[in-house]
């Protein structure tokens, strides 16, 4: 592909520094993770490699995942494999391979807005916690691994988008949130109540006791992905005045 490389470098050459997200759509480190676009090769980019419990994420060899690139310009999406990794550079990359096309889609699917709605969470499981225990150096070891709570708790939404939510929580439910968890979220949105389920792409500790978790969806149904664009599109227009 490396003539059809040769007229995305056209494109990337512009977009380096841009956000990038990486979806993984199946396996035990299913969800989205969030980087950037960093380097160009001779026929690969190169994004910061991203992270997965404090660590670097696992990705095998030739693994096939969707890239997704956020810059002023426009949003772009390819499929891409994995060439190698390169984690003793100043800034540790993943190098791609182009396995399709890099396509401009319409921004309006990913605008994210702000809101306030309260809502409330339980967890479900975590794909990744038996490999955490199975893993563990000693059995005092796994037993000190604990898992939340098994009950509903509060959250409040920070911000929506069709691909994923931010929630805000105070330290004091901090123990209910685990990265790369999965769990159950019911909201009310223009008065309909739905369930989503999804999965902690972040953890981020702010100011005041404040922590901002970023909130990716395994999946939405059509019906109520209508009636969050419409939602978007009023709060988008509120915010424009």
């Amino acid at each position: 592909m490396k003539s059809g490389f040769e007229e995305a470098r056209k494109l990337l050459n512009g977009l380096i520094g841009s956000r990038a997200d990486l979806i993984i759509t199946s396996g035990l480190h299913k969800g989205s993770y969030i980087s950037s676009l960093e380097e160009l090769g001779d026929d690969l980019i190169g994004v910061a490699h991203p992270t997965f419990k404090g660590r670097f994420l696992p990705v095998s060899r030739n693994a096939e995942l969707a890239l997704k690139i956020d810059s002023p310009h426009g949003v772009y999406q390819a499929t891409v494999a994995v060439a190698r990794s390169a984690l003793n550079e100043n800034i540790p990359l993943l190098w791609l391979k182009l396995v399709s096309p890099l396509e401009k889609i319409q921004r309006r699917m990913f605008v994210r807005v702000p809101t306030s709605i309260k809502a409330i969470a339980f967890f479900l499981g975590s794909d990744g916690i038996q490999d955490i225990l199975d893993n563990a150096e000693t059995p005092e070891a796994s037993e000190e691994i604990s898992l939340p709570p098994k009950e509903w708790f509060s959250v409040r939404i920070s911000d929506i988008s069709l691909g994923g939510i931010g929630i805000l929580i105070k330290q004091d439910v901090a123990h209910f949130c685990l990265e790369g968890g999965r769990y159950l979220l019911l909201i009310k949105i223009s008065d309909t109540t739905m369930f989503l389920v999804g999965k902690i792409v972040k953890i981020l500790i702010k100011k005041e006791g404040i922590i901002e978790i970023g909130f990716a969806y395994e999946g939405i149904p059509v019906s109520i992905e209508k009636i969050m664009m419409s939602y978007i599109r009023q709060q988008e227009l509120m915010v424009r005045g």
